[in-house]
């Protein structure tokens, strides 16, 4: 008897222990449900990262992007415009310098290119020669060409700046200087004395009558590869000092 009570003890005992070893698994372990929800909670979270990531990058290259544009920009507007403010029209009468002479030329006209704006400008110059040997550094002034060519891409333009002293021959043609690339269109508007606008000028014509304009506005607009329709768009004016 005392036997039989010893053994149904043991019985409720491992019985015991069986439920708390069931329970304690149960506490520890995950369900399908909670393993589900975590990995959606985790989602949530990195996509909200990765978004804010991502959204910071970009800014960060845009804002690198622009400012390496407008510092090109304001590369080649000052050297148009250090160009311009020294422009000149010779009165040199013929044989000078034991040379043929004639009055110089200022020369903006007005030119397409993809369908844009793709104006020349063609002037004589007082500034320091850039490329030019020595010698030629005591040359009256340079002859300075500014162009637009076809750039890298089908709907880029890249502009152009030449230099050649005005008396002294030259013995090589000389290639123009990348000023500026990445663009979409180069616009020279020029004013008269009377303040009206010109999209172009010649000197020698009967209009304009060995003149210089008084101011010379210069536009130039960059491709936007972020919204194509928007181009990017710096401009000056510049007043002819020496008129």
């Amino acid at each position: 008897m005392r036997k039989s009570w010893v053994d149904l003890a043991d019985k409720i005992r491992k019985i015991h222990l069986l439920r708390l070893k069931r329970l304690h698994l149960a506490e520890g372990g995950f369900t399908l449900l909670e393993i589900l929800l975590a990995f959606f909670i985790f989602s949530i979270l990195f996509i909200t990262i990765y978004t804010s990531y991502s959204g910071t990058f970009k800014t960060i290259n845009l804002t690198e992007n622009r400012m390496e544009l407008y510092r090109k920009a304001a590369i080649a507007l000052e050297r148009i415009s250090e160009d311009l403010q020294a422009s000149y029209i010779t009165i040199l009468p013929p044989d000078s310098l034991e040379e043929p002479s004639v009055n110089t030329r200022f020369l903006g006209e007005d030119n397409n290119m993809n369908g844009e704006e793709a104006d020349s400008l063609n002037f004589f110059s007082i500034v320091a020669p850039l490329f030019s040997k020595e010698a030629e550094a005591a040359t009256t002034g340079l002859f300075i060409s500014y162009s637009v060519i076809q750039g890298r891409e089908e709907e880029e333009l890249m502009l152009l700046r030449s230099e050649q002293s005005e008396f002294i021959a030259e013995t090589e043609e000389r290639e123009g200087m990348v000023l500026s690339d990445g663009l979409k269109a180069v616009n020279f508007i020029f004013y008269d004395d009377d303040g009206n606008t010109h999209d172009q000028w010649d000197s020698d014509s009967e209009e304009f009558k060995g003149s210089l304009p008084r101011m010379v506005t210069v536009e130039l607009e960059f491709v936007n590869y972020e919204n194509p329709e928007a181009p990017l768009k710096v401009m000056t004016s510049v007043a002819m000092q020496v008129y």
